[in-house]
């Protein structure tokens, strides 16, 4: 039992790591809407300001080092928002959504030459085959879509702890039934899709993450989504643009009405994927059409 909890975990991280960037996705975005910086004021008069900061799913100790604005605006924070929040029941959750538990195997559904390179892309995961065989469609193709991970501390995880550390609350704008939803609404068929793309563009994974990596060290928001538009055009376009309403879109809606109280009430310190900020369907330009002043301080 001792080893599969440890799978379970490392799966659970995966999936976390993979969560925005795993699929390409596309956003239209304006160099004056939210182009460039990680940390934003979001102000209102008569209320104390809040802070949105735009995350990564990295262990990269530069990006786990947090600059001094965004230090300087935790330390004043009353309370943390997270997109979920990451405690064990979330972690148990997702680990056991992620796995076929109706006796179905994956070689079944993929059939034996796409399970065999699945197989053997899944070896770089340290995901052994007796556990792919269990893991559904869509869990396959995040793993496969970021580098393989090592400690499993994210900036997301290493917030949330911080937060725990520093005994500041904290609060999830979405719960992980809603996240997965994405992911389990999905026919086989377009999961396979996925998973099949995700395999046919393994070699350039590493190569993709670490040019989102370095465009996130410069804050440069509009060459992430760049480089992520660029690399949809490789991908399944009819899926790639369900995704786009699936993961964003729909999901800024929500994350900008369900912020609506920790802002009302300030002092709150908001991190989300820093690819929900920018653009005209981003949290920016939405928290802006609700009257907020927004100002990049980092």
């Amino acid at each position: 039992m001792g080893g599969y909890h440890s799978i379970s975990v490392r799966l659970f991280f995966v999936f976390l790591t993979a969560w925005l960037l795993w699929l390409p996705v596309a956003a239209s975005v304006d160099a004056a809407e939210g182009s460039q910086g990680l940390l934003w004021e979001i102000g209102k008069p008569g209320v104390p300001s809040s802070y949105l900061f735009g995350t990564i799913h990295s262990e990269d100790p530069e990006v786990l080092e947090l600059a001094q604005p965004v230090r300087m605006a935790w330390s004043g924070s009353s309370n943390v928002v997270l997109e979920v929040v990451l405690d064990t029941d979330a972690l148990a959750h997702t680990s056991s959504a992620m796995l076929m538990m109706d006796g179905r195997l994956l070689s079944d559904i993929l059939g034996e030459s796409l399970f065999r390179q699945t197989a053997q892309a899944m070896q770089t995961r340290g995901i052994p085959e007796v556990v792919l065989e269990r893991m559904k469609p869509w869990a396959v193709a995040t793993s496969l879509s970021m580098p393989p991970t090592g400690t499993g501390m994210m900036l997301d995880r290493v917030l949330y702890e911080q937060a725990q550390e520093d005994g500041k609350p904290v609060h999830g704008l979405e719960t992980v039934q809603e996240q997965l939803e994405i992911f389990e609404g999905m026919p086989v068929d377009d999961q396979v899709a996925l998973l099949r793309d995700a395999v046919e563009q393994f070699t350039g994974i590493a190569a993709l993450h670490a040019e989102l990596l370095d465009a996130y060290k410069q804050r440069d928001l509009a060459a992430m989504l760049a480089i992520n538009t660029a690399a949809l055009d490789a991908g399944d376009q009819r899926l790639a643009d369900d995704f786009q309403r699936r993961l964003v879109t729909d999901r800024n809606r929500r994350m900008a009405e369900r912020v609506q109280p920790y802002l009302s009430e300030g002092r709150a310190f908001v991190a989300v994927g820093a690819l929900h900020l920018p653009g005209k369907q981003g949290l920016l330009n939405l928290l802006e059409q609700q009257g907020y002043t927004v100002t990049a301080v980092y």
